[in-house]
């Protein structure tokens, strides 16, 4: 994970199935994807980020970790939804 900003398109062609329009709906309103990593998955997230939570000066457990994660992939992802009427 960097610090690159990241811009995810997704149009009216791409919805093969309508479960993945309730995906999109979780990122607007939240912001995250429930269970979207597994455990081990999200465990390297967790370490990728721990030296910038240190240096930030929060506590490094695991759910500051993770909060700090899923900040800072909201602060880099925008999402463009294009839906012909």
């Amino acid at each position: 994970l960097g610090d690159h900003e990241v811009v995810f398109l997704f149009t009216d062609a791409h919805v093969a199935d309508e479960g993945f329009l309730e995906s999109i709906n979780n990122m607007l309103t939240t912001g995250m994807v429930p269970a979207l990593y597994e455990q081990d998955e999200k465990d390297q997230c967790i370490n990728s980020v721990r030296k910038e939570v240190k240096a930030a000066g929060i506590a490094e457990t695991p759910d500051n970790c993770w909060n700090f994660y899923v900040n800072k992939c909201r602060n880099n992802m925008h999402i463009v939804l294009a839906m012909s009427p």
